[in-house]
């Protein structure tokens, strides 16, 4: 069985279909001011939002959180990242937003499936292995 992947993983707990995952996360990973400004901005430069898309598809693929980084590495370095208007003004998404919301959904995964696995055995009586009897008390 394959690792979830992080979009299916942030589909489900945010009860999205998969057509809508690009447009809610790059909303939430936006800085807020670059939430009202790139539709703005958009109208003029249909591509303006393309390295974000394209973060945010390197990020859908993530099963792990410490292989982020170097997706984020990318994104920052991406060459439309140095204008004046993504660099300066911020009109772009957060990597730290970003990180904290791969890091809480990934998070979230691995503690169900902790949990699921550190279930302690019963026995068919329905009594856990350490819960034996313990020898009589002999007082001296």
């Amino acid at each position: 069985m394959s690792p979830t992947r992080f979009r299916e993983l942030y589909c489900d707990q945010h009860q999205l279909s998969p057509e809508q995952f690009t447009k809610h996360l790059r909303s939430r990973a936006l800085y807020p001011h670059a939430r009202f400004l790139a539709p703005i901005i958009t109208l003029f430069n249909s591509d303006y939002l393309a390295a974000d898309n394209d973060f945010v598809e390197d990020v859908a693929q993530l099963t792990r959180y410490n292989d982020f980084f170097s997706s984020s590495f990318q994104y920052i370095h991406h060459p439309v990242n140095r204008g004046f208007l993504r660099r300066n003004c911020r009109l772009r998404i957060s990597t730290e937003r970003m990180r904290r919301i791969v890091r809480r959904t990934l998070k979230a995964q691995t503690s169900v499936a902790t949990q699921e696995t550190m279930t302690p055995f019963s026995t068919e009586s329905g009594e856990t292995k350490n819960s034996a009897k313990s020898p009589p008390h002999n007082p001296a």
